[in-house]
């Protein structure tokens, strides 16, 4: 688990703004001036329009896979992985299933009012007050219980700043084909990473498939998703962000769920 947070925090910063080492106001405009020229306007199209229909939504679950690289001690690269089932409702309700490669799982929910973080094989919760939207609740979860949350940036209110004003260069590849849906390739830069999406073509421009090759870590490791599925009028149970411990479970501290999960294997 130690080397799924270190490696999504890594994720999580891999994008920031290159204007913001540029001090005078003058370079700063000329910098940015310099990054539109290289951004494809069809990438901007492309993109916006995805993220426009991605913000609207008032509540939808996402399925994916995703993986990860782990450079080893002895030099060779291994991929680890989960599945991911996020639902959301909008502005203040989630629900976060994961399961791991190697049997772990971990829920996490979010009711507007506390954070509960529990896995069931173990039969073990945490819970943390907490009051703010879903931007701030996964802010919280990462910054505070050390609980970044995979994929979390296509469900921010600023997802458009995520995905274009942190990047120095945009370009249109082609039309492809991923799991039988008609999707625009586009390929994003900056100096830390190199980042592709394809979006879906059509009325529901959707994320299908995710790349980001981190560039200045040793062995250019990559994380990726494949967004299996994308329900955008999902049957929300009742009580489904909120958790009822079941007879025999055991609250404890959040600091000490990690005692609970195993870590992933093969970490260095």
């Amino acid at each position: 688990m130690l080397v799924l947070r270190m490696f999504l925090v890594a994720l999580c910063v891999a994008l920031l703004p290159v204007a913001c080492a540029i001090a005078a106001d003058q370079g700063t405009a000329q910098v940015e001036e310099q990054i539109d020229e290289q951004i494809d306007e069809q990438v901007r199209e492309v993109v916006s329009r995805s993220v426009k229909f991605l913000t609207n939504l008032k509540h939808l679950r996402m399925t994916a896979e995703f993986g990860f690289d782990v450079l080893q001690e002895d030099g060779q690269m291994l991929e680890f992985g989960s599945h991911q089932e996020i639902t959301i409702q909008r502005p203040d309700h989630f629900r976060i299933e994961v399961d791991r490669r190697d049997g772990a799982s971990g829920n996490v929910v979010y009711d507007g009012k506390e954070i509960v973080l529990f896995n069931p094989e173990q039969a073990v919760y945490a819970k943390a007050p907490f009051t703010g939207e879903i931007d701030d609740a996964f802010d919280f979860l990462a910054e505070t219980l050390q609980r970044p949350v995979p994929l979390r940036d296509f469900f921010a209110s600023d997802l458009g700043d995520i995905l274009l004003e942190k990047i120095e260069s945009g370009l249109y590849v082609e039309e492809s084909t991923v799991a039988g849906v008609l999707c625009d390739h586009v390929a994003l830069r900056n100096n830390n990473v190199d980042y592709q999406i394809w979006i879906a073509k059509g009325d529901e421009p959707l994320p299908r498939r995710m790349i980001i090759t981190h560039k200045n870590e040793e062995g250019w490791p990559q994380f990726w998703a494949q967004f299996l599925e994308w329900d955008l009028s999902p049957k929300i149970a009742n009580g489904a962000f909120t958790y009822d411990p079941p007879k025999g479970a055991e609250r404890i501290p959040v600091a000490e769920l990690d005692e609970k999960i195993p870590e992933e294997g093969g970490q260095p």
